[in-house]
């Protein structure tokens, strides 16, 4: 976080930094402006991609290591599996598909700040997870959306400590829902 503040050949320190869009090209092939609709559709292809890449990963024999670590790591370890490479992997992996999120986030908004690195924005994506279901693919969007739309709506009536009833909300959500979201919905409809 200092670095950011500090380097601000690199960074813009505390104005971070400000650029227009590039265009979208293959070079010697196409080139396509950014127009708000090519955004969006690139941002769509992006996310529908790295949905399938992901949903390839976690069933891979890689993907079923992690689920066993998850599960029961003295016991994976105990198989014989390099319980820290594969750590190690996933964490790479988190990343990388965080950073490309990051990337579309500034191409969207022409701005990166200082900010988005701050513990607070990481915390929010935790509480994204947890809403909407730990281990699952689609959980985090669900979360991402319950917690988005909800802090809009508290925001409106509490405007300076909105963050009060959605931190309620969280505690109660981890104590009542464990499974989050989407847990509780197939809890529901599985009656």
């Amino acid at each position: 976080y200092v670095v950011i503040f500090t380097w601000t050949e690199v960074t813009g320190g505390e104005n971070g930094l400000t650029f227009s869009r590039p265009p979208l090209a293959i070079p010697g092939i196409v080139s396509v402006p950014f127009t708000s609709r090519t955004l969006h559709w690139f941002v769509l292809a992006v996310v529908t991609l790295s949905y399938l890449v992901l949903r390839r990963v976690t069933q891979s024999p890689f993907g079923m290591v992690l689920q066993s670590i998850r599960e029961n790591e003295a016991r994976t370890r105990a198989i014989g599996y390099p319980i820290e490479r594969y750590k190690i992997v996933a964490v790479m992996l988190s990343g990388l598909f965080a950073g490309l999120a990051g990337v579309l986030y500034a191409i969207q908004n022409r701005f990166a700040a200082p900010d988005f690195v701050f513990f607070v924005v990481s915390g929010e994506v935790v509480i994204f997870n947890v809403l909407g279901g730990i281990g699952t693919l689609v959980g985090p969007v669900v979360g991402a959306a319950f917690f988005l739309l909800l802090r809009e709506e508290l925001s409106r009536f509490f405007t300076e400590y909105y963050l009060i009833p959605v931190g309620l909300m969280f505690i109660a959500m981890v104590i009542f829902m464990p499974q989050g979201l989407l847990g509780f919905a197939r809890r529901w409809l599985n009656r």
